[in-house]
């Protein structure tokens, strides 16, 4: 009981002083509000495809080269924090918003074919159906066929026979309902090798179309 007393006389004393000393007292200066900081968050990619980023500004720098990997950044003359893994609620919790407006990945489809021929290879045949769905189900209007070669041959023919090999595909797709307008076809020839190798060298992976659906 003594205690409660007490607690309440001294109480009731700090009252009275702030009674009297409130006509002198300056009001306290505001808070200052906290710090704003940005937070960037590496996302995962298609097909758990490799990716990264570097986070730079005049203090520093730091990598982000895993899935949700993130950094916060306060001021431009402030290095990033050291990275952390964020929980993919969070992300969504702090992105949904942007996350939700983003365009679907694009789909990529590589057809082979023979040595020197413009013919589709038997096992890339199959593929056919599946762009046809991708293009379906996105409604798209933007399709890249690019067509492309190893690098027997000279230069010139390879890039005449990418672009045969691109337009055959192109007029696969168009015969199975695909409209002219919405397929850009174009040859790299050998200058986009999938697997580099010299002159002269064959190599199916190289002979190829690239179908890309947007």
């Amino acid at each position: 009981m003594a205690s409660k007393c007490l607690v309440a006389g001294c109480a009731a004393l700090l009252l009275l002083a702030a009674g009297c000393a409130q006509k002198r007292t300056a009001a306290p200066p505001p808070a200052v509000p906290p710090a704003k900081q940005s937070v960037i968050v590496l996302l995962d990619q298609p097909e758990g495809k490799p990716s990264g980023i570097v986070v730079k500004n005049a203090g520093g720098a730091q990598e982000l080269s895993q899935p949700y990997q993130a950094v916060h950044v306060e001021r431009a003359d402030l290095a990033p924090s050291p990275p952390f893994l964020m929980d993919q609620a969070e992300v969504r919790r702090l992105f949904g918003a942007v996350l939700d407006v983003l365009p679907s990945p694009e789909a990529l489809f590589i057809l082979h074919f023979d040595e020197g021929r413009d013919v589709l290879a038997t096992e890339s045949e199959a593929e056919i159906p599946l762009i046809l769905r991708a293009i379906q189900e996105r409604h798209s209007t933007a399709i890249t066929v690019t067509g492309h070669t190893d690098t027997t041959a000279t230069s010139q023919f390879n890039y005449e026979l990418g672009l045969r090999r691109a337009q055959r595909v192109r007029d696969t797709l168009e015969a199975q309902g695909v409209a002219a307008s919405d397929l850009f076809v174009e040859s790299h020839g050998d200058t986009d090798l999938l697997v580099k190798t010299p002159r002269g060298i064959e190599e199916p992976r190289n002979r190829r179309v690239e179908v890309i659906v947007r």
